[in-house]
């Protein structure tokens, strides 16, 4: 049976109490969540050694949180990934939303979902729920848009469950996924370099530099991008691929096999150093491969126990609607219509290779 227990992590600068949620189940894994930005803090599981592992990057303080631009462990919304020129159009009205990525409008804006204090409910069945209410024509999108994200944790799969649920009173755009960064050896373990990924994807979307996708869907075969069989992160991640060069590393929307609206495996994920195995599965079309290129940086923070995020040091498998797809006919819009139900689901399950 799943336990959970709730602690004060701090308060805001806005003075705004934020809780960590800490969720056991009887397999030896521990999921922590908080209500600022209905973030996942950490996911601890037993490795070859039983050894238990935390496998996500974060960080100790509240306020590293709150002054970060990377989205580790957030949920993204009301939606995730970029939109050419901050434009979309919607019944033939179009909207400029905010801009933050040079010309472009990314993970939800200026201050997204990521940066929002979320109320929360803890269930009988032990799920945690976070609640947001987003005003309309925040950030500039239509709309009052009510969204409950529910994490529960599976006693026998060492499963991960994340539920999102959403209704507007207006048509709007929603897209919402987590945007947790991985480490199979543990956060303090340096690059993921040796780690293997697997994409269940034949085709990807083809970006321009700026990392949107242009409008062409490409096969995998025969280019770096082709994770069918699973290969080391590092293996093709030097290569002077055009699509590689653009984002100084892997940063593509792969489209997932098969979708029809079920959850599917999407991806997975392993350590043979700690026989860690991660699988990913969705409900959603697309899920973008993120190989950390741009974490440190010139201002460098140090996340969990004064451990260095450095550049490669985690993945992000974000499960998604295309980006930029208001741009396309043939991609998918992410549009929710007023009164109707947004449920989406993303699982990540763990187990050892």
């Amino acid at each position: 049976m799943t336990t959970v227990s709730k602690k004060l992590f701090g308060a805001t600068q806005k003075g705004e109490n934020i809780y960590i949620f800490t969720l056991i189940n009887n397999s030896n894994m521990t999921v922590e969540l908080m209500n600022y930005g209905a973030t996942i803090i950490s996911i601890k599981v037993p490795d070859k050694n039983n050894k238990i592992t935390d496998v996500l990057l974060g960080y100790d303080e509240l306020s590293k949180y709150e002054k970060q631009d990377k989205y580790l462990g957030a949920t993204i919304g009301r939606c995730a990934n970029r939109i050419e020129n901050a434009e979309i159009t919607i019944n033939n009205k179009k909207y400029k939303l905010n801009k933050n990525d040079n010309n472009n409008h990314l993970h939800g804006g200026i201050e997204g979902f990521d940066k929002k204090v979320w109320n929360f409910e803890i269930t009988e069945n032990n799920d945690v729920k976070f609640f947001y209410t987003s005003p309309d024509m925040e950030e500039n999108y239509p709309g009052e848009l009510k969204t409950c994200v529910t994490y529960s944790i599976e006693n026998e799969t060492n499963t991960l469950k994340i539920s999102y649920n959403a209704t507007s009173n207006k048509d709007t755009i929603c897209n919402l996924t987590n945007h947790s960064y991985f480490n199979l050896d543990g956060f303090n373990s340096g690059s993921v370099l040796n780690q293997y990924v697997q994409i269940l994807a034949d085709y990807y979307t083809q970006n321009t530099k700026a990392s949107v996708p242009d409008g062409k869907i490409c096969s995998v075969k025969n280019t770096p991008l082709d994770f069918r069989i699973p290969k080391k992160i590092g293996q093709d991640i030097n290569s002077s691929f055009e699509q590689i060069k653009f984002a100084n590393g892997f940063d593509n929307n792969w489209v997932i096999n098969n979708y029809d609206k079920t959850i599917k495996k999407a991806a997975c994920a392993y350590s043979l150093k700690s026989g860690i195995k991660l699988e990913v599965s969705t409900d959603l079309p697309g899920i973008q491969f993120y190989s950390g290129n741009y974490l440190g940086g010139d201002e460098k923070v140090l996340g969990k126990s004064e451990t260095a995020i450095d550049k490669r040091c985690g993945f992000c498998l974000e499960c998604q609607f295309f980006p930029n797809a208001f741009k396309y006919e043939h991609f998918e819009k992410p549009v929710l219509k007023a009164n109707e139900i947004y449920n989406k689901t993303i699982l990540y399950s763990f187990s050892l290779v």
